[in-house]
């Protein structure tokens, strides 16, 4: 027996022993007092016989805790997600078209590409999660949704195509889309807008020939002492090869006609013209404007050019 074992008998009879002169029990008890001190011992047995052995190596310790160091404190946490689970960024696009302006000219059932290109502007970094949606319009064979081509960190441009297919019935058509995140958010609007037809002229105000579809513009300035100078940049958009004939138009009459640009294919092109005035000028806004003569007759709006040096 255990000295361990032993200790605990003694004790345990020095008790029997006390209550027996102290209480004058009679046997029953002396019977119910003796099978506790067995049931006691042989449950220290059973206790001894479960106890499990010092661990002697790192090895030896469950896998949670094999690398845990002493006095180790808690590892601070991990910056959060920039990717799709992470609803908290912010998701936002800029959207310009890379080829096939509005308004250009497709045969009847042609299939043809249309390229936008995305600049990410928010601080979600996209991937396949992202997706390029159908919202209203014309579908022109494409599909209903599209995964996001390829990761995109925040800042990062990337060109999307879409296959489409023309309808076979001539006029003009929009589909409209969406770039929606992971959690159903829609965040920014583009479109593909086409004109079914021929981009042969039978006259000059045939609806589908190949022309001009937008002018837009910028302007920028600087000054010297005496004169301020405006240099405008015009922005024109075709829908197909056609040379385009315009005259700069400007409100002091000082107009300048016959000016040519060639396209080879749909897309924009831009052209410039500066403008400028002395100090004792008059301090009236003053406009410029694109007219195109050729193929047909169309006016664009002006653009206004402020006095702003002095």
């Amino acid at each position: 027996m255990h000295q361990k074992q032993i200790h605990i008998l003694t004790a345990l009879l020095t008790i029997f022993a006390l209550t027996l002169g102290a209480c004058g029990s009679s046997a029953s008890n002396q019977s119910i007092i003796a099978t506790s001190v067995a049931e006691t011992v042989q449950a220290q047995n059973t206790q001894e016989a479960q106890f499990t052995p010092t661990l002697s190596s790192a090895t030896d310790l469950p896998p949670l805790l094999a690398s845990a160091t002493p006095g180790a404190t808690k590892a601070p946490p991990t910056a959060p997600p920039t990717g799709s689970a992470n609803k908290f960024c912010t998701a936002s696009a800029s959207i310009t078209d890379a080829n096939i302006p509005d308004g250009t000219i497709i045969n009847s059932g042609a299939s043809f590409t249309k390229t936008w290109r995305v600049t990410n502007t928010g601080t979600c970094a996209w991937d396949a999660t992202w997706k390029i949606v159908f919202s209203s319009g014309d579908l022109m064979g494409g599909a209903y949704s599209y995964p996001f081509p390829q990761p995109t960190q925040p800042g990062e441009t990337v060109d999307v195509p879409v296959v489409f297919y023309a309808p076979t019935i001539n006029g003009t058509y929009q589909g409209n889309w969406q770039l929606v995140s992971p959690w159903g958010t829609p965040f920014a609007s583009f479109w593909v807008q086409i004109v079914v037809g021929s981009g042969t002229p039978a006259n000059n105000k045939t609806a589908t020939v190949y022309n001009v579809t937008a002018v837009t513009y910028d302007v920028s300035y600087y000054c010297t002492t005496a004169n301020q100078f405006d240099t405008v940049t015009a922005y024109i958009s075709v829908n197909g090869p056609v040379t385009v004939i315009y005259t700069w138009v400007q409100s002091d009459g000082n107009d300048k006609a016959n000016n040519k640009i060639t396209f080879t294919e749909a897309g924009t092109k831009s052209v410039t013209r500066e403008w400028h005035w002395g100090s004792a000028a008059s301090r009236n806004p003053r406009w410029m404007q694109i007219v195109v003569t050729s193929p047909t007759y169309k006016e664009f709006s002006q653009v206004t050019l402020l006095t702003s040096c002095w």
